[in-house]
């Protein structure tokens, strides 16, 4: 079988895949649907689900014997990602189960428009009226498929449909009109726009209550659903069991560092009080996007004198202010990356300033948020080396199989590892911040405790949330924000401790087997070589480039 065999497939599979979900096309960088949202009635999913079963029949038929390595793992991935989509569809049926799916689709599809920089303004404004105009179909659409089969919806679902509706109106009402007032040429014709998007989230919020006391559903997926993720979607060899004893290993071994360097540091007070203490110590608010971009030049420098990882002369960070539409939906900071098939791959690093109409109190509390054990925490883990090194270097990667699938498992991974090699490589070494380190980590070793314990059935949502509130020092409305999460989208909230587990145990192995020859410099460029590929797929490809058998 020649090279050629595979790739007409694969471009045909995602040429379909871009133009049936068009809000997934625009996140990916490709702009020729930017215009509309997905067609979700009945028919035109019938017609969609059978092309995905027979592009599916055609990827199996293939010999992977006659392909190369390469083309191997772009098989695996597009097999297991269209297994996937037509499992969500055939068997699980989540457009007549997850009321939040259409209005999420609805919002993302406008403000992924509105925050890309690298598309020209006009492009943008009139793709946003476009799916303004297209958003009451869209929503309609979506009632009609939760109508279906209302018993199988769960409360919980509703719960977050209804947040997301929220947030929907909250951009719809605020930050779409100061957006508008950068074009004042569409301004008319946007405002019209947007008060038909609102109106129809208006009436898909009144659904949504008349909904509610007919959904019965449980929330918990259960083991064969989670089971099939693991093994189908991400390539995992693993059980949800074997998954909640490696949380259970990990909280273990963290609870006692955690309890370690806090008595270090003073055996009076436990490491929650500890932190506590520690947020006080932050930068002026004034001084606040400069103390982010000075550590980010820090630790920029200090990986490449340390030959840690080899940077792509092609990247930019841009650390600014939070755009001021964007500001009351990202509170604190964020990372925004470019997308893989964009040209210009400059990642955003936005930090969000304090409101004039704050109180003193409330300035004084965001401000804690930003302490400098945490400035240099989050630093890492979304500029350098972490997602964004991540997103930009295995954006390099031909493929645009694997561009248009990144692991998540990969992707929430590597940053968690980031956080931890920093620290073994020296960039922190003082225990103050090794405290903040740990608590991240804590953390991510609950999240897979609690979602697999939910999705098995043996936590509910509520002691979900108190879990984090009172082991982690979550705060209350940030606990339900995060157990919504894990309701609604099984194992990925285990990709953050899994991810880091996986590369690190990868990187023991091949150091162990290299001895003095091992090379961390070249172990990191060459597992960003790949793409943001599965897990077993990148233990395959790492042990294959140092003459190992996987």
């Amino acid at each position: 079988m020649t090279e050629s065999t595979l790739q007409p497939l694969a471009d045909s599979i995602l040429r379909f895949l871009w133009e049936s979900d068009p809000v997934q096309a625009t996140g990916l960088g490709i702009h020729d649907y930017d215009y509309h949202y997905a067609d979700y009635s009945p028919e035109k999913r019938e017609v969609c689900l059978q092309q995905k079963k027979d592009y599916l029949a055609q990827l199996k038929a293939l010999s992977s014997e006659n392909l190369s390595r390469d083309e191997q793992v772009d098989l695996a991935i597009l097999q297991a990602q269209l297994s996937a989509m037509v499992y969500e569809e055939e068997v699980r049926q989540h457009l007549k189960r997850d009321p939040s799916h259409y209005p999420s689709e609805a919002l993302y599809g406008v403000q992924q428009l509105q925050i890309n920089y690298n598309l020209p303004l006009d492009h943008r404004v009139l793709a946003i009226m476009s799916r303004l105009k297209a958003m009451p179909r869209l929503l309609e659409q979506g009632m009609a498929n939760l109508r279906s089969n209302p018993a199988e919806i769960s409360t919980v679902s509703i719960s977050v449909a209804r947040d997301s509706v929220k947030a929907g109106r909250q951009f719809l009402e605020e930050i779409v009109p100061q957006f508008s007032g950068t074009v004042p040429h569409y301004f008319k014709d946007l405002l019209e726009s947007n008060t038909l998007a609102l109106k129809a989230l208006h009436h898909y919020e009144k659904f949504l209550n008349d909904l509610e006391p007919q959904a019965q559903a449980s929330f918990a997926c259960g083991k064969a659903h989670y089971d099939f993720l693991l093994k189908e979607k991400y390539l995992l060899n693993y059980s949800i069991e074997e998954v909640l004893a490696i949380g259970q290993k990990a909280l273990q071994d963290t609870e006692r560092l955690i309890e370690e360097v806090a008595h270090e540091l003073n055996p009076k007070l436990t490491w929650m009080e500890q932190i506590d203490e520690l947020k006080n110590k932050h930068p002026e608010a004034d001084n606040l996007l400069h103390a982010y971009k000075a550590e980010a030049e820090r630790i920029r420098d200090f990986v490449v004198k340390e030959s840690l990882v080899t940077l792509p002369e092609t990247e930019t960070l841009a650390l600014m202010e939070t755009p001021i539409f964007q500001r009351s939906i990202m509170p604190y900071s964020g990372y925004v990356s470019p997308a893989p098939f964009e040209e210009h791959q400059t990642g955003y690093f936005w930090v969000t300033p304090m409101q004039d109409s704050m109180s003193e109190e409330e300035k004084h509390q965001r401000l804690r948020s930003h302490n400098i054990y945490d400035v240099t925490l989050t630093t890492v883990h979304h500029g350098y080396p972490g997602q964004h090194l991540l997103f930009v270097q295995t954006h390099q990667h031909p493929s645009k199989v694997r561009n248009s699938f990144p692991d998540p498992f990969f992707a929430e991974g590597w940053p968690l590892y980031c956080e931890e090699m920093l620290y073994t490589e020296g960039l922190y070494s003082d225990l103050k911040t090794r405290l903040f380190q740990l608590r991240d980590q804590l953390w991510r070793d609950y999240r897979v405790i609690i979602d697999t314990q939910l999705h098995m059935g043996k936590m509910d949502y509520d002691t979900a949330v108190q879990t984090l509130v009172e082991e982690v020092g979550i705060d209350q409305a940030s606990a339900e924000a995060e157990v919504k999460r894990y309701v609604l989208f099984p194992t990925i909230a285990i990709g953050y401790m899994f991810g880091k587990k996986e590369i690190i145990s990868l990187r023991q192995e091949i150091a162990d087997l290299r001895g003095d020859d091992f090379s961390v410099l070249i172990f990191h460029n060459r597992l960003l070589s790949f793409g943001m590929v599965p897990l077993s797929q990148l233990r395959a490809l790492m042990l294959a480039h140092y003459g190992l058998e996987a």
